[in-house]
Formats: structure tokens, sequence, C-alpha cells
């Protein structure tokens, strides 16, 4: 199992394609501690482990998100994933966009055809 961070925007998401409700946000941009981040809140408000395997308070609460991160939660009975794009230009987390159609991109190391898939399913068709 890889590392991530757990997310929990405010206010809270709507799937662009189903209209579920969206939750157990994840990403890879940050510490990548088991940290749970609120938005609006500079420091990580807890640590995901059981309290032998916490890390030092006040590093942890030193810990701050890069300018700009994606998130990610599964969603459509897990069939594709949401993904929103954030920002924190000051050390706090202060915009989220859910990403629909008119404003995806390809991913770096997404495959052309895997990125057309997608942008169907942003759009509510399947191809």
């Amino acid at each position: 199992m890889g590392m991530f961070d757990s997310f929990e925007p405010l206010p809270e998401l709507a799937c662009s394609v189903c209209g579920a409700r969206l939750m157990g946000w994840q990403g890879k941009d940050g510490p990548c501690a088991l940290l749970r981040w609120r938005q609006g809140v500079a420091a990580p408000v807890d640590q995901d482990v059981p309290d032998e395997n916490r890390g030092e308070l006040s590093v942890i609460f030193s810990l701050r998100l890069p300018r700009e991160f994606e998130i990610y939660t599964p969603c459509c009975g897990g069939e594709c994933f949401a993904t929103a794009f954030c920002t924190a230009p000051d050390g706090v987390w202060s915009t989220t966009v859910l990403e629909t159609a008119a404003n995806a991109r390809q991913r770096p190391h997404e495959r052309r055809g895997d990125f057309k898939t997608r942008l169907a399913w942003l759009q509510g068709r399947a191809d």
C-alpha cells in the first residue's frame, strides 16, 4: 500500500456526473504521512494512524501543503475517480475546483485513449 494523505474539502463536493456526495478524498502531492487535511486550516488536523505510530506533533503541525495539488476519490460505483484541483498559495488550503469536462487535462503519464475515456465519463457518456 502506498502512502497518501486524506482531505476534507469545505464545502463538501458532489460528483459532476452522477450527483453523489463525494467522500474519502486522498492525495499524493502532500507529505504522504497519512495526515488528514481540512480546507481552510494550515496544519494537518489529524494523523490517521494508531497513537503509538504517530509522528512528533511539533513536526506534524509544522507541515504544509504545496501551492497546488490534486485530490481524488472513487465515484459512480467505483467505476471512475473524481478529481479536484486545489491551491494553498499561503500554506493554507483555500480553493478546490472539481474536475469537469471543461477543465480536464491529460495527466503526464496518462495514455491518450485513457484520457478520452475519462473525458467521456466527465461528459456523462461512456465510449
